[in-house]
């Protein structure tokens, strides 16, 4: 449970597909003026350095960051990405955000958030990329089981993000009972969940796709593969499984899928972006 470190696979591919879903959720929080709340359950350290060790043992930037840095529809469609990217450059190094910056960073001052990390290193690097910032509150814990104790939040309007590391397979089984009950304390809540696509005899992306469906709450999914499916090994690519998802979510994010399969993809990749349970 604890030997995944989200470092060495900063902004690649999943990444960008995760951050810009981000990015359009925080849209949506802000055109509201009421406060609202982000709980990120397996929050990373939040700032990653690309020229770093880490980063350069598999480069997986190179399938991510570095081939839509420049691409100038992505910069129209979802300029909040860029403009936090941009942010965390410094003469120093060459940084990509996480999940919490990106939700930090495009939050106001009147909302809180809640970034959660099990890992005692990513614990003690989250706190300090955060520890000016008084809207946030770090805690070291196991991010799913924090959900019982978290839900319902104040103020009430918000979400959670998860991504968890799935290194186990019972991680799936936890995951949709923690959104399960999370929902039954929160039902105004938007839930977040990404996901990976594995090897076809390690993949389980299908099985929690229908089982969160199950629970019947209005569920959109978008989902990115840059290349085929292997029968066992590799991760070809991952998706989101948006809950109680915004109205209009899925008309925002047509274009940018498209953009992100024709830079992203090679051939045999695919992309997916479609409502399974609609709103009422």
């Amino acid at each position: 449970m604890l030997s995944y470190k989200h470092g060495f696979h900063s902004g690649n591919h999943a990444d960008i597909l995760k951050h810009m879903v981000i990015c359009l959720l925080m849209r949506a929080l802000n055109r509201k003026d009421k406060p609202y709340i982000v709980i990120d359950t397996h929050s990373g350290s939040g700032l990653y350095k690309l020229d770093g060790f880490m980063a350069q043992k598999n480069q997986e930037y190179k399938s991510g960051i570095s081939k839509i840095k420049d691409n100038k529809n992505l910069h129209e469609l979802v300029p909040e990405f860029f403009e936090v990217y941009e942010s965390v450059k410094q003469e120093d190094g060459n940084f990509y955000p996480g999940s919490p910056m990106f939700e930090a960073k495009l939050g106001r001052e009147t909302d809180k958030f809640t970034f959660i990390d099990l890992h005692p290193n990513e614990f003690e690097n989250l706190r300090n990329n955060f520890k000016r910032d008084r809207r946030c509150n770090i805690q070291n814990r196991e991010g799913l089981g924090a959900l019982n104790a978290l839900l319902p939040p104040t103020p009430r309007r918000g979400m959670v993000v998860i991504d968890p590391a799935y290194e186990e397979k019972n991680e799936y089984i936890d995951l949709v009972k923690a959104v399960k009950n999370g929902h039954v304390k929160w039902n105004t809540g938007i839930f977040a969940i990404w996901y990976p696509v594995l090897g076809k005899l390690r993949d389980h992306s299908k099985n929690l796709t229908q089982d969160l469906r199950r629970l019947n709450i209005p569920m959109l999914q978008v989902e990115l593969c840059v290349e085929p499916q292997e029968e066992v090994f590799g991760m070809c690519g991952s998706g989101m499984l948006i809950l109680n998802y915004p109205y209009g979510l899925d008309n925002e994010l047509s274009p940018i899928v498209d953009e992100l399969y024709q830079v992203l993809s090679k051939k045999g990749g695919s992309a997916r972006l479609k409502v399974l349970n609609p709103q009422p």
